[in-house]
Order: C-alpha cells, then structure tokens, then sequence
C-alpha cells in the first residue's frame, strides 16, 4: 500500500511539473508576441505581386531542383 501511495505521489509530481512548465512556457510565448511589431499580411503580399511580373501557364516549366541550381 505504502509502494502505490509513494507511485502516486511521484506521478502527481511529475504531472503538476509539466502542467507548470506548459503554463510557463506559454505565458512566455504570449508576451513575445505582444512585443513583436504587428504587420498587415496584404501589405507584403501587394508588394511583392507588384515586383513579380505575372507568369502565364505555358511559361512554367519543370526543371529538377538539381539542375535549376545549378547555374
């Protein structure tokens, strides 16, 4: 009795220690994404539409990623 009492108190233990850590890392995840500068997704995609100029479908080809890096 006094063995499954002692496994019970090192199972809860372990499980409180992981709940704490999860809690922990979170709350910490939550606050660097509050510091981190808000973008708008539009924004990025607009420019980057306007650099690149529109590709027809006959344009495409497949190459091997081998030889596409090559040059």
């Amino acid at each position: 009795m006094e063995n499954v009492i002692g496994f019970g108190e090192v199972a809860i233990a372990i499980f409180t220690s992981f709940a704490v850590a999860l809690t922990v890392q979170w709350i910490g995840l939550v606050a660097l994404m509050r510091l981190m500068p808000a973008r708008k997704a539009g924004l990025a995609t607009a420019k980057v539409a306007e650099r690149e100029p529109q590709r027809k479908v006959g344009e495409l080809s497949l190459v091997p990623r081998d030889r596409k890096n090559a040059a």
